[in-house]
C-alpha cells in the first residue's frame, strides 16, 4: 500500500516507524489488525535550499551591478592625447623661435576610448567624463589679447559612433587657460551607447590672433579623459559560451538514522525559473561532508522548467544525515546572440527531495 503524505517540514525527523505503521493500520477500519507491523512504502518530500544564479554571471568584463542594484556600472578606460603647436599652426612653425604677434589658428585634438565590446546597447542614466587640458604653450590660446578684448573659445564633444553623448563649450571671456596651467571640465553623459563603436572625445580650440609672444612650435597641449561612474539602467549584451557557477548547501544533517535505514529511492525535484533567453547544459554536483560527489547533468531552458535527478538507495544513504554542497556549473549561449539584462534578475533554482521509505517489518 502506498500513501502520499503531506510535505514534511524543512527538518524532517522520525522518532520511530511505529507511528506510521499505526496510522496505516488505522486506515484499515474494521479489518483485523495483524500482529506483525505491515510493510508500507511511504513518500516524503523534504524542502531544500533555493539557489540563485545572479545576473552578474551574464555580464561582460567591465560591467558590474551597482551596489544598490539600481543599474549597471560600466568601465570606460582613461586616455590621453598630446599635440604640438606646430601640428595646428603652420604660421607658428614658420615663426618658430621668434617673438611675434601670435597667429590665429584652430587647434584640434581627438581621443578615443571604449565601452565593453559585448554591450550591444545600453541607455546611460548617470555618469560623466572628466576632461583635463594641460596647456604647455607659451601663451593662453583662449585669451591671446585680453587687454584688447580678444578671446577665443573651445568646444568639447563626446560621441559614441554617430551618437553625441555629451557636449561642453568654454568661453575665453569667462575662463582662462594660462601657459603652464590646467583646465578641468566635467561633462554629464546621456543617450545610448554600444560596444561596437569607440567613445570619441574631440576638443576644438579656436584661438584668434593676439599679442606678441615667444613662438615655440614644439610646445604641446594635452587632453586627458576619465569616466566617472558611467551608469546604465539595463543593457542588451552578447552571451556566447558564458560560464555560469553557483552553489548552496542542503542541510540533511537532522534526518534520523531511522529514515536513512528505510529509504528505498528518491529524486531531487528542481523548479528552475530562467528569465534570460540563454540556454545550455548545467552540471549538478552534490558533495556530502566527507563523502564522494554525485554528478548529474540537466538542461537549462528558458522560462520555467522542472528537471529531476533520480538517486539510487546507496546514493541517498550517502547524502542523508549530512550537509550537502550543491554546485551548478556550465556554459550557456543566448538563443538569439544577445540577451536583455536588468540588475535584479537571476536564475532561481528551487529544490525538493522526494523520498520513498519502506516502513515496517516483512512478515516471516
Amino acid at each position: 500500500m502506498r500513501r502520499l503524505m503531506p510535505v514534511a517540514p524543512r527538518r524532517l525527523r522520525f522518532r520511530t516507524p511505529v507511528l506510521l505503521a499505526t496510522a496505516a493500520a488505522g486506515a484499515l477500519g474494521g479489518c483485523t489488525i495483524p500482529t506483525d507491523a505491515p510493510v508500507t512504502d511511504t513518500r516524503w518530500v523534504v524542502p531544500a535550499q533555493t539557489t540563485r544564479i545572479a545576473v552578474d554571471k551574464y555580464l561582460p568584463s567591465g560591467v558590474t551591478v551597482a551596489p544598490d542594484s539600481s543599474g549597471f556600472l560600466v568601465s570606460v578606460p582613461g586616455a590621453t592625447v598630446t599635440r604640438t603647436l606646430g601640428q595646428d599652426c603652420a604660421q607658428c612653425t614658420a615663426a618658430n623661435g621668434l617673438t611675434a604677434p601670435k597667429p590665429a589658428f584652430v587647434g584640434s585634438a581627438s581621443i578615443s576610448t571604449s565601452v565593453p565590446t559585448d554591450i550591444v546597447s545600453a541607455t546611460i542614466t548617470g555618469g560623466a567624463l572628466s576632461i583635463t587640458v594641460q596647456n604647455n604653450y607659451t601663451f593662453d590660446p583662449l585669451r591671446p589679447s585680453p587687454s584688447n578684448g580678444v578671446y577665443g573659445y573651445a568646444v568639447i564633444i563626446a560621441s559614441n559612433g554617430n551618437t553625441v553623448i555629451g557636449k561642453d563649450s568654454i568661453n575665453g571671456a569667462t575662463t582662462a587657460m594660462p601657459s603652464g596651467g590646467t583646465l578641468s571640465r566635467t561633462i554629464p553623459l546621456s543617450g545610448t551607447v554600444t560596444g561596437s563603436s569607440p567613445v570619441t572625445i574631440s576638443v576644438t580650440i579656436n584661438s584668434p590672433a593676439g599679442d606678441p609672444v615667444l613662438i615655440d612650435a614644439s610646445r604641446t597641449i594635452s587632453v586627458s579623459v576619465a569616466a566617472q561612474s558611467l551608469k546604465v539602467a539595463s543593457a542588451n549584451v552578447v552571451v556566447a559560451n558564458k560560464s555560469l557557477t553557483s552553489s548552496s548547501t542542503l542541510n540533511f544533517k537532522d534526518i534520523d538514522q531511522t529514515i536513512i535505514d528505510h529509504v528505498l529511492s528518491g529524486t531531487l525535484l528542481l523548479t528552475i525559473s530562467n528569465p534570460f533567453n540563454a540556454t545550455g547544459t548545467l552540471t549538478v554536483t552534490l558533495t556530502p561532508e566527507g563523502g564522494a560527489p554525485i554528478v548529474r547533468s540537466i538542461q537549462l531552458l528558458t522560462g520555467t522548467s522542472t528537471p529531476t535527478i533520480p538517486f539510487s538507495q546507496s546514493e541517498l544513504q550517502s547524502l542523508l544525515g549530512h550537509a550537502v554542497t550543491v554546485s551548478y556549473s556550465g556554459t550557456v549561449n543566448a538563443t538569439s546572440g544577445s540577451v536583455n539584462v536588468s540588475p535584479k534578475q537571476a536564475v532561481v533554482v528551487q529544490a525538493r527531495l522526494d523520498l520513498t521509505l519502506e516502513l515496517g517489518t516483512p512478515k516471516q
